[in-house]
């Protein structure tokens, strides 16, 4: 569960130590969400679930050092985002890009400093962070592509 439903496992499995787990489970998580066509309140409930089976299944110590194949964490982060515009496919894709930007770089500053608590705290605050801009992001693309010219 922790490697989001074996996507870092398969990941590390085929790619070995290469970075990319992180970027294709979100992606996954956001193409399922497009097509499940889910509303606020149920991509809410989603968000939460996660949020859950993220505490129940992700141990301090199996995240003290952020392994690359713990991607759970990068799909609560665009479950964040996903809430900004309910299947949607522009905000959707702006709200990944700018997820997955932050997280990478740990821009703005903020991001990485929720990634200093310890264990699986810090490892799931970054991306929460990250998933805050993102969300910020959607929900500016969202408005603007409601605008009617």
């Amino acid at each position: 569960m922790a490697s989001g439903f074996g996507v870092g496992i398969a990941w590390q499995i085929i790619f070995g130590d290469k970075k990319g787990g992180g970027t294709l489970a979100p992606f996954l998580f956001s193409v399922l969400i497009y097509f499940l066509n889910l509303n606020i309140a149920e991509l809410s409930v989603v968000f939460l679930f996660l949020l859950l089976i993220y505490f129940l299944c992700v141990e301090d110590n199996a995240a003290n050092d952020d392994p690359s194949w713990i991607t759970l964490d990068e799909i609560v982060g665009m479950s964040l985002v996903s809430l900004a515009s309910p299947s949607k496919l522009l905000p959707l894709i702006a709200g990944f890009l700018v997820f997955r930007a932050s997280d990478i770089l740990k821009q703005p500053k903020f991001v990485a400093e929720l990634e200093n608590y310890p264990g699986k705290l810090g490892v799931l605050y970054d991306d929460l962070g990250a998933g805050l801009l993102g969300f910020l992001s959607a929900t500016i693309v969202n408005q603007v592509s409601l605008l009617s010219f």
